[in-house]
């Protein structure tokens, strides 16, 4: 495989009338951090979706860990493009605004689910992974505990370590601290600056300026479905990165 943990050509996808990506291209370096930020309903979110098929796009191209994907003009994948889907979603992971937890489910076992019914690992084993990478997260004694037990903080960092289970290449991050209150949402950006620090490859989508600063290697600007800037990090929030990007700073 190439140093590209993800490529984007074309990419188009509209909800009606309305065109919500328009022609994105995209590409990450493998152990890249990219933070996409822009205004709201500027196609942040759809794209990092698109980019593991949970949204089926209208046209373009996605490559991901390798696997290809091009997306065909009546929208029905063929067998053999639903194998490269489904080894593309195995190469990556997925943390959510909303933590998507099983609320009758452990924090252990929500960990460990995926490797117990995807990648068919014996309990024992699933269960002993599951406890190293709780104890990553700075959850090691709530390993029995349920979701209704959990702080917001503590239920993000539960996601991420459910995530992390599948060992993948690629992890994608929507607002994973929009729903926090702000004393919540340190603990669960210590943990991504982390991964971020250990080589991990990872796109977010957040209101984060600080993550931003700190952890990215890029920033990636959206607005009205397209990408009007992608540079630096240092560039982006320096003062050379134009009028439309520091209005945006100021409102931040």
């Amino acid at each position: 495989m190439n140093t590209s943990s993800v490529r984007v050509r074309g990419l188009k996808k509209s909800f009606g009338d309305l065109a919500v990506l328009k022609d994105v291209d995209l590409e990450v370096q493998a152990g890249q951090v990219v933070v996409i930020l822009g205004p709201s309903g500027s196609g942040k979110t759809t794209l990092l979706r698109s980019l593991n098929l949970l949204e089926t796009p209208d046209a373009g191209t996605l490559e991901v860990c390798g696997h290809r994907i091009d997306i065909p003009s009546h929208g029905r994948f063929d067998r053999a493009t639903r194998k490269q889907v489904a080894l593309l979603r195995q190469k990556t992971a997925m943390v959510f605004q909303s933590f998507n937890l099983f609320p009758h489910m452990t924090a252990l076992e929500n960990v460990i689910e995926g490797l117990i019914s995807v990648k068919k690992v014996p309990r024992a084993q699933a269960a002993e992974r599951g406890r190293q990478l709780l104890a990553q997260v700075g959850l090691a004694e709530k390993a029995d505990s349920y979701p209704a037990k959990l702080s917001g903080g503590q239920k993000q960092r539960v996601a991420v370590a459910r995530g992390l289970s599948m060992d993948p290449e690629v992890i994608f991050f929507d607002e994973p601290t929009s729903a926090l209150d702000p004393e919540l949402r340190d603990e669960v950006l210590s943990v991504m600056r982390e991964l971020a620090n250990s080589g991990m490859t990872m796109l977010v989508v957040t209101h984060e300026l600080r993550f931003a600063r700190e952890a990215a290697d890029r920033v990636v600007f959206m607005e009205n479905g397209r990408v009007v800037k992608d540079c630096p990090t240092e560039v982006f929030f320096g003062a050379d990165s134009g009028e439309r990007i520091q209005q945006f700073l100021r409102r931040y």
